[in-house]
């Protein structure tokens, strides 16, 4: 099937993004290729394919890179869309990707990631990222630079501006990459990520609440200079700046659907073909989400932090403080689902006019099409923890205690704290409640709260 010329929801030629290959396609589950028009263009004589061989793929992409100028290429999450992933798979296939014309090189080697790059933009210091460009610039190269974060520059106005007038006078044609993850998967997704990071202690009731107001609980409204834009999971006003956006590359990708795997979505959103033998990356670097009683306890948890007033920020290490827990204790429980049936439902009214309206544009059919998977995960049933007892319930208040105390600890430490805290690790190992008599009560507010 070839790509034909199709005009934006406002009538004008556009920059547009349309699958070569339909989602529906159950012959093939080939990762898709998402062609966007504008000044770059894939001929009729050298269309990429994915029926092409890998050797084929690499000879289209170096053709093309020597008939027009080189990308400045950012990948720009979102979060939760597998960008750890993306990027350590990236950082181990360096040499291959420069053979193929594509560089990418972290700030430093001992800073492995683009992070700092973004903080300084959103502060309105942009020479990093101009030094950085000109450090790593080569002719006929592409470079390429990761980072989830980049979304708050990217869709604010005069962050975007600057930044195609800096790609444009270096000679680079800027493209941007930006998985979009169906809101229902989202939003849990979202949901389970700020609280083991202890952002916030709200229900996921009052979570998805706070999501169909526009605001993301946990979240600062600034980053830098720069005021957040609300309504992040109303895609199509949210991205408004890089839907209207004119003289550059806009390329969104429909997260992991019919099994894809990010990576090669990536590559192929590049020319690059996914068989090329491509390194593999450690398990570790897969999105990790704590299970049923791994996402109880990081409330449980959060609330006694609020009460002795530790921000998450003073937390080293506080992502993976909960994960680390489950693998202690072998749990390995089903992932946590914080929808029902009717609340499934309601998000998927909130948002679906608007979803049609950027798949239209973004892909040139329609949301259903572009996540054919919704229409399962709204049947999806509701899956989170509760104590079947008050054993069951004492049991968990006093894992929370624990760890409440080896942050406290952490923050606060005392010569004799090496010691003890090693006994208490093997004490809870055996049985938690034990050092239930070894310290304090669980607090009787915090646990009424848990319950209601």
């Amino acid at each position: 099937m070839q790509p034909k010329k199709i005009r934006s929801l406002q009538g004008k030629s556009a920059l547009e993004i349309r699958p070569i290959r339909s989602h529906l396609d159950q012959r093939n589950h080939s990762p898709e290729f998402y062609s966007l028009k504008g000044k770059r263009r894939h001929t009729e004589e050298n269309p990429i394919h994915f029926h092409a061989s890998p050797d084929q793929m690499a000879m289209n992409s170096d053709s093309e890179a020597n008939q027009s100028p080189p990308q400045l290429i950012i990948h720009a999450g979102t979060h939760k869309t597998a960008s750890t992933y993306i990027q350590e798979r990236l950082q181990l296939n360096r040499d291959k990707l420069k053979s193929h014309r594509y560089i990418y090189q972290y700030p430093s080697e001992g800073n492995r990631t683009f992070k700092t790059l973004v903080s300084d933009i959103c502060r309105g210091n942009w020479q990093s990222l101009i030094d950085h460009i000109d450090q790593h610039q080569r002719p006929g190269m592409n470079l390429l630079l990761s980072a989830e974060q980049f979304a708050v520059p990217l869709t604010h106005q005069k962050s975007l501006d600057r930044l195609k007038r800096i790609a444009k006078q270096r000679g680079y044609q800027l493209k941007i990459i930006i998985f979009i993850r169906s809101q229902l998967d989202y939003i849990n997704s979202r949901y389970t990520y700020s609280l083991r990071r202890f952002y916030h202690t709200k229900t996921f009731e009052e979570f998805l609440q706070s999501i169909l107001e526009g605001q993301l609980p946990g979240e600062s409204n600034r980053r830098g200079k720069i005021s957040k834009r609300n309504n992040l999971f109303d895609f199509w006003t949210y991205f408004q700046p890089l839907l209207k956006a004119k003289g550059m590359q806009v390329t969104f990708i429909p997260f992991k659907q019919n099994g894809q795997d990010p990576f090669d979505q990536f590559l192929t959103a590049i020319g690059l073909s996914p068989q090329l033998n491509w390194k593999q990356c450690a398990t570790r670097f897969l999105n990790q989400s704590p299970g049923i009683r791994g996402v109880w306890l990081s409330r449980t948890l959060g609330q006694l932090l609020d009460q002795a007033k530790i921000s998450h920020r003073t937390i080293e290490g506080s992502s993976k403080i909960i994960l680390k827990e489950e693998i202690r204790r072998h749990w390995n429980d089903k992932p946590f689902w914080g929808y029902t049936k009717k609340s499934a439902k309601s998000v998927m009214k909130k948002f679906s006019a608007h979803n049609d309206l950027f798949a239209q544009q973004a892909w040139n059919t329609n949301w259903r099409e572009a996540f054919p998977q919704d229409s399962d995960l709204v049947q999806r049933k509701y899956s989170a923890y509760r104590p079947k007892s008050i054993y069951d319930e004492l049991y968990m208040h006093a894992i929370a205690n624990h760890l409440f105390r080896m942050i406290e600890h952490r923050i606060k430490p005392k010569p004799w704290h090496v010691v003890t805290d090693n006994i208490e690790r093997i004490i809870t190992q055996i049985h938690p409640s034990i050092t239930i008599a070894m310290h304090r009560q669980p607090d009787t507010k915090a646990l009424q709260t848990i319950k209601d």
